[in-house]
């Protein structure tokens, strides 16, 4: 728990939060057909967008390192011949 900050706690949330409303029950909630968002029936935008955001949400995650407890170093030591 020493390296569980605030930002990989959110990140952790919003993740299960958006597992949740993409693949639990609660997609029954967006399974209509009206209204129609630039066409697309709603489901569809319901997912696509839940798919954008836990998308989004694991590029911060890459990019903030957040399975790491400390950043990633570059290792220059030279190999010996």
């Amino acid at each position: 728990m020493k390296f569980l900050t605030p930002l990989k706690i959110s990140l952790y949330g919003s993740m299960i939060l958006s597992f949740l409303m993409l693949e639990s029950p609660a997609i029954m909630l967006a399974n209509r057909i009206e209204p129609m968002v630039f066409g697309i029936p709603f489901l569809i935008v319901w997912n696509l967008f839940w798919w954008f955001v836990l998308t989004a949400l694991f590029l911060l995650a890459y990019l903030t390192n957040w399975g790491s407890p400390v950043r990633a170093t570059v290792n220059t030591t030279k190999q010996p011949n």
